[in-house]
């Protein structure tokens, strides 16, 4: 009964509920599956290819990683040993390294392009390590329904993306390379390198925006606790800040919390009693605005600052009380039209009533 009561829970003061196998959660884990197959099409699409174009054939990924190998192993073999015990070559990366061109009269660039290959293979590499990372995120995600580090894999697909503009502009550096040290200029079909990259720019962009409207401030269903018809939240000490609520009723919050932020529980109309807790330094601008049935409010003596709009069209708030002094309450930092157009205009305090200025 009480799981099936937290299923319906749509958030607990301002943190949305993140239920397990819920829609969002199987289309984030599925699409982070299919994103995992992402670095095939760098293995074995061509990135660039004689003229005319031939995607059957060219020089792919998978061509650069081993030419990358070999050429660590070269070089390793040659400072070890004297000598090379391989060497690394490959038709495509020796024509435009070597052979559209002298290298004895430009070496620096021969082994410029030269290298420039080798970071691009390293860079493969660190791809497919995301890859193999996103593919057992995926299957925990789809097993369990839920992932506690849905952030990693926004961070995964941006750093992805990152990895592979660096192979398209090494692309670009050598195509503008060659191009200056032939005569005629030599066409190279380096805008193949766009299709991945465009691919990847895709997935950085939807993670990032799915998991910010998604699961951005939200808390997972087994950190909620049932106990005599109230639920509280467990293993949320990093939180420090309220944000918007739609649907809580109460306002039972963390101890931990430092702030609540701008429009937290504006135009919520399930709101009758606000108790703000100890510690809360600052209610932010229009944080109760247009709570047409809040009635009482009480205020710590933590509080500083509260924000302009904070309690605006309030029209039923009768009491606001204050854990502090007169001469306290005269201190706090009140924004403009804080109060106003609400039902009482005054504050009590420990040692008194206190009439105040609802526009300032």
């Amino acid at each position: 009964m009480g799981n099936q009561k937290l299923r319906k829970i749509k958030e607990v003061n301002g943190w949305k509920v993140n239920h397990p196998h819920s829609a969002s959660n199987n289309v984030y884990a599925i699409f982070t599956l299919i994103f995992s197959l992402f670095p095939l099409c760098l293995l074995f699409i061509p990135l660039y290819s004689d003229v005319p174009v031939d995607f059957r054939s060219g020089l792919n990924g998978l061509d650069i990683f081993r030419y990358t190998i070999d050429k660590l192993t070269e070089l390793f073999s040659q400072l070890f040993t004297g000598s090379p015990s391989v060497v690394a070559t490959n038709p495509y990366i020796d024509m435009m390294s070597q052979g559209l061109f002298d290298p004895s009269e430009n070496p620096v660039m021969s082994q410029a392009i030269m290298y420039t290959f080798v970071a691009m293979g390293v860079i493969l590499a660190l791809i497919m390590v995301l890859s193999v990372v996103l593919i057992i995120l995926s299957i925990v995600h789809l097993a369990k329904g839920y992932l506690k580090s849905s952030a990693a894999v926004k961070r995964i697909a941006i750093t992805d993306f990152i990895f592979t503009l660096l192979i398209f502009v090494g692309f670009i550096f050598i195509f503008f390379t060659v191009r200056a040290l032939t005569a005629p200029p030599m066409d190279l079909f380096v805008w193949l390198t766009a299709i991945p990259l465009g691919v990847s720019l895709f997935f950085a962009i939807f993670f990032a925006s799915f998991h910010g409207s998604h699961f951005r401030d939200s808390i997972l269903e087994k950190d909620l606790k049932l106990q005599d018809e109230e639920i509280t939240v467990e293993h949320v000490s990093k939180v420090h800040e309220i944000n918007k609520v739609k649907y809580t009723e109460s306002t039972t919050l963390p101890p931990n919390l430092e702030s609540i932020g701008g429009h937290a529980f504006s135009e919520n109309q399930n709101l009758i009693v606000a108790n703000i807790p100890l510690n809360i330094t600052k209610l932010g601008a229009g944080a109760f605005a247009n709570c047409l049935n809040l009635q009482v409010v009480s205020i710590p003596n933590s509080v500083k600052e509260i924000g302009f709009n904070c309690f605006f069209n309030c029209v039923e708030l009768e009491r606001i009380n204050y854990a502090g002094t007169k001469a306290e309450w005269r201190k706090i930092r009140r924004g403009s039209n804080w109060l106003a157009k609400a039902k009482t205009t005054e504050v009590v305090c420990l040692d008194g009533t206190v009439i105040v200025n609802p526009y300032h």
